[in-house]
């Protein structure tokens, strides 16, 4: 998801485009037997998903924190997740379509054994609204788990920002990741972690953009071309090692990596250094 209305940032393009291909990299095994259950380079990259849903949480921050006091905090949440998931309904509605038909029981049909055919189609509704994850069965198009479990999560973030105590948001924000990332494990992906999941990305960005702005206002970083250097130098050196820990298959740092994800968008997204500049029509394209 992008800054809406804000002027789009090139590195964040950018760095939105490697997370996209690299994820799509991940998914080969769908495309082939021989990658299944193989850690060919790339195979780890699903942690890039992470990186969108922290992205998320900070400009969802952003945006509750310029917008004027809503008479209905409820109301503007969930105005405001429609406006961001409407964009993505002709295509996941496509694709999850094409799933259904594809894997419908044609044979008990012509059969004449309808109620089996007629059944294969009863999660549809929920799919097509990506609330998928509303429920614990088992979804057909799978990848597109991330957007489902956003969908269901993003209205109570919306409902948290809205609450104004910069302090309390600061705390939740800041602890429930803290929480989150220390004691699951990779292996723990069964319903509902993929929503606890989406929820501790979500919050995370959050906290690095209610954290920022916390700098910003006491001034803890001076403006000055030395501290945009070091800034820049941070924010290549956490993009570039998470970068290579991912294309290694290093899965004992994952932790690392997500930590790396924050601390890179905290530096990226501050406009301090150098590459706030950056403007490529090419990347934004």
């Amino acid at each position: 998801m992008d800054n809406g209305k804000n002027k789009r940032t090139a590195i964040v393009d950018l760095w939105k485009f490697i997370a996209a291909v690299m994820i799509m990299i991940h998914h080969l095994y769908y495309l082939s037997p021989a990658y299944e259950g193989k850690d060919y380079p790339g195979y780890f990259s699903w942690i890039y998903v992470e990186f969108f849903f922290i992205l998320t949480g900070y400009f969802t921050y952003r945006h509750f924190t310029r917008q004027d006091k809503q008479d209905s905090i409820v109301k503007s949440s969930l105005s405001y997740t429609w406006r961001k998931f409407k964009t993505f309904l002709p295509y996941t509605t496509t694709a999850i379509t094409l799933q259904y038909l594809l894997s419908a029981p044609y044979t008990e049909l012509l059969q004449g054994s309808y109620r089996k055919f007629i059944y294969s189609f009863a999660d549809y509704p929920l799919e097509v609204l990506l609330l998928g994850e509303a429920h614990g069965s088992q979804q057909r198009l799978v990848p597109i788990w991330f957007l489902s479990a956003m969908l269901i999560v993003f209205p109570l973030v919306g409902l948290l920002l809205q609450l104004k105590n910069k302090y309390l948001i600061l705390l939740i924000s800041g602890v429930y990741p803290l929480f989150y990332y220390g004691r699951t494990t990779l292996e723990n992906r069964v319903w509902p972690d993929d929503l606890l999941r989406a929820a501790a990305g979500l919050l995370l960005g959050v906290f690095i953009c209610a954290l920022s702005d916390l700098i910003r206002e006491k001034q803890l970083i001076p403006p000055s071309k030395k501290a945009a250097k070091l800034l820049t130098a941070a924010e290549i050196a956490c993009m570039l090692l998470s970068f290579v820990f991912i294309i290694c298959a290093d899965k004992s740092l994952w932790r690392v990596i997500i930590l790396l994800f924050a601390a890179g968008l905290s530096v990226m997204l501050s406009g301090r250094s150098l590459t706030a500049g950056l403007q490529s029509p090419v990347i934004t394209y």
